[in-house]
């Protein structure tokens, strides 16, 4: 018998201005339904068809995007590095 399968998450990226980096919204793998952090934080299961996510570390950093995001301004000098956002990769051309 082997281990528990590893589920892979997909996630939509959205502009959020309130946030450093791009915001995300997780799509269940059962139903399709986008679901924000609030539909899942407390409970592990999808509001629209009863999937259970179990723990994922892809999970968890979605649940806690939004506090680092906001560690992250609360850093020193944090604001002369705001201009550009420093999640996104540089221009190459």
């Amino acid at each position: 018998m082997s281990g528990p399968m590893k589920q892979n998450y997909q996630f939509q990226s959205i502009d959020n201005p309130g946030m450093v980096a791009l915001d995300h919204r997780l799509v269940c793998p059962a139903c399709r339904e986008i679901l924000c952090r609030a539909d899942i934080e407390s409970y592990p299961f999808c509001p629209f068809c009863n999937h259970h996510f179990g723990t994922n570390p892809a999970l968890e950093d979605f649940i806690l995007e939004p506090l680092v995001d906001n560690w992250m301004r609360r850093q020193p000098g944090f604001k002369a590095q705001a201009e550009e956002n420093p999640f996104q990769m540089p221009d190459l051309r």
